[in-house]
């Protein structure tokens, strides 16, 4: 442990999770908190934090600056990274589910010529089984 860690703990300040830096920035959406740290100097902890999410640790004083920065306007946020912002309203509204359309399946002109050439098929079908050449394999099987 480092002297300025040691003193850090003993003014009461340390790392904070990203839990912790969105409630001490409201303003600013959960999912834009690591740029608007790094747009504002904040230092953030190589290590991930200690609840097992992999996230950065924040330096609480820095945080604690840039709150008072934020809420005096003064701070690097981007209109989009605010939790008022319209981008934050539209996300937070939820989408409705839309209706998978169903095309009607009919016996319509844009099928003609798949039901002629079906209906080729079929009769030379028929024509091959039943033509006299066929050295009698249906007409043997049928007797």
């Amino acid at each position: 442990m480092g002297a300025a860690d040691e003193q850090d703990r003993q003014d009461g300040e340390g790392w904070l999770t990203k839990a912790e830096v969105r409630e001490l920035w409201p303003q600013v959406r959960a999912i834009s908190i690591t740029a608007v740290a790094r747009a504002n100097s904040v230092r953030m902890s190589a290590a991930p934090s200690q609840d097992l999410t992999g996230e950065p640790t924040y330096h609480a004083a820095d945080v604690r600056q840039v709150a008072a920065r934020i809420a005096r306007g003064e701070a690097q946020v981007a209109p989009w990274q605010r939790a008022d912002s319209d981008a934050a309203c539209e996300d937070a509204r939820p989408v409705p589910p839309v209706p998978p359309v169903r095309q009607q399946v009919g016996w319509g002109a844009d099928n003609v010529p798949g039901l002629i050439l079906l209906a080729i098929i079929v009769g030379l079908m028929l024509w091959g089984l039943t033509a006299p050449d066929n050295h009698g394999t249906v007409t043997d099987f049928v007797r």
